[in-house]
């Protein structure tokens, strides 16, 4: 009795650590996918990303004049910094306006998507198809496979 016990719980335990096993070969596979999408097919899913990484940090400045507006006099360093910030932030500004985010956002949802069906297809299909095949056999009963 407690050697079947025992024999039971080595089962189940087995078959949760090969699904979690199989859960995590999916996720990383799924993730690869993705990687592999965005970079060669779907360029655009992370340009909105990749445009906020290179906007231009706020000077120390600014931070100065928005305390104290019509008082304060720039030093000769001060203004040079603002004016390479200002110079910078058009740049990025123009970049910006260029960019969609609309269609950044659908790119990186397709990447997404596709990523999990080509994936989760071929895993599904192979254990769907394996369980019909055991079925046939006579290995397992018909009610495992009905659903």
């Amino acid at each position: 009795m407690e050697k079947n016990r025992s024999r039971s719980i080595r089962t189940v335990y087995l078959y949760v650590a090969t699904l979690v096993g199989l859960g995590l070969i999916i996720g990383g596979g799924v993730q690869v996918f993705e990687l592999i999408l965005k970079s060669t097919v779907l360029t655009q899913a992370d340009a909105e990303e990749r445009l906020y990484a290179k906007q231009p940090p706020m000077p120390y400045s600014l931070d100065v004049m928005k305390e104290a507006p019509g008082s304060l006099e720039l030093t000769a360093d001060q203004q040079a910094t603002m004016e390479r910030w200002l110079a910078d932030y058009e740049r990025w500004s123009e970049q910006q306006a260029q960019l969609d985010p609309v269609a950044a956002r659908r790119e990186r949802q397709a990447a997404t998507a596709l990523a999990l069906l080509f994936v989760g297809i071929p895993v599904y299909l192979y254990h769907w198809l394996t369980i019909r095949r055991e079925v046939n056999r006579g290995d397992l009963p018909a009610a495992a496979a009905s659903g």
